[in-house]
């Protein structure tokens, strides 16, 4: 089916669609935890990003956690699905298929740097009511800036086995929670082991380390909202600021306090 953003309603958030004739549209959702939309899709691309929060989208069977550093690109005809654990707002644009930048990696789904030019595009589409004609030039801007994105490979997968799921999940909640493969699998009732079979043949990590790629990155969204290092660090689970300095700076190659400046 072809997906039509949902109805406002209190536990679906606010949504407000900005359009423009015949082929290009932008809509802005406010979205609650437990918001999803259910599979679905679309006959025109979609660029998708957060501008706030985080979302799983699922797209043709495989699950991905997603912040504002990344634009999410779902081509036209692609089942996906999304679900959002807290609030935030999501900014779409929709275009006809003619209007995709060249190239055959664009008829399929991409994850795209977010570039600060790109996301102040898609914020001036959705709140500041452009002209027609200043919507074809940001339309043709987009498309520029789209062509030229960098490839992101940092998003998170999710596991699709159901027990595994819930602890990513859990984690995707709560970060600094400590609990080791054992006890969250203890509370499944189920081996540590299958839990830890299931992280790493879907999504290609450990337990362990997919736990640290979850924690930085809840610190890059704390770090996004203007918290300070210190705090964003006790709230994703490290004992000490040095240590988690340490972490961010391998995994994003910019020390926390350069990466919210660069944000800034």
């Amino acid at each position: 089916m072809t997906y039509s953003p949902p109805a406002a309603g209190p536990s679906r958030g606010l949504n407000v669609a900005e359009r423009t004739p015949e082929v290009f549209e932008a809509s802005r959702t406010l979205v609650d935890a437990g918001t999803r939309f259910d599979a679905h899709r679309h006959e025109e691309d979609q660029l998708a990003w957060m501008a706030s929060g985080a979302m799983e989208l699922t797209v043709r069977g495989e699950t991905w956690h997603r912040r504002g550093e990344h634009l999410a690109w779902i081509p036209a005809g692609a089942v996906h699905e999304m679900a959002f654990t807290g609030q935030g707002r999501l900014i779409s644009v929709y275009a006809q298929t003619g209007l995709r930048p060249r190239g055959e990696e664009w008829a399929r789904p991409r994850t795209l740097s977010a570039d600060p030019l790109a996301t102040s595009l898609l914020e001036h589409l959705v709140d500041g009511d452009p002209s027609p004609a200043r919507r074809r030039h940001c339309r043709l801007l987009l498309a520029d800036l789209l062509e030229g994105a960098a490839t992101r490979h940092d998003v998170i997968a999710l596991p699709r086995e159901p027990r595994a799921r819930s602890v990513a999940e859990g984690i995707l909640r709560h970060p600094a929670d400590a609990r080791e493969l054992e006890h969250w699998a203890a509370g499944l009732g189920v081996s540590g082991k299958t839990i830890g079979r299931a992280f790493l043949a879907e999504t290609g990590q450990s337990f362990r380390r997919w736990r640290i790629q979850a924690r930085l990155q809840a610190a890059a969204g704390l770090l996004a909202e203007g918290r300070p290092v210190q705090e964003v660090a006790a709230a994703v689970g490290y004992a000490t600021p040095s240590g988690f300095i340490a972490a961010f700076s391998e995994r994003f190659g910019s020390t926390p306090a350069r990466y919210a400046q660069g944000l800034r």
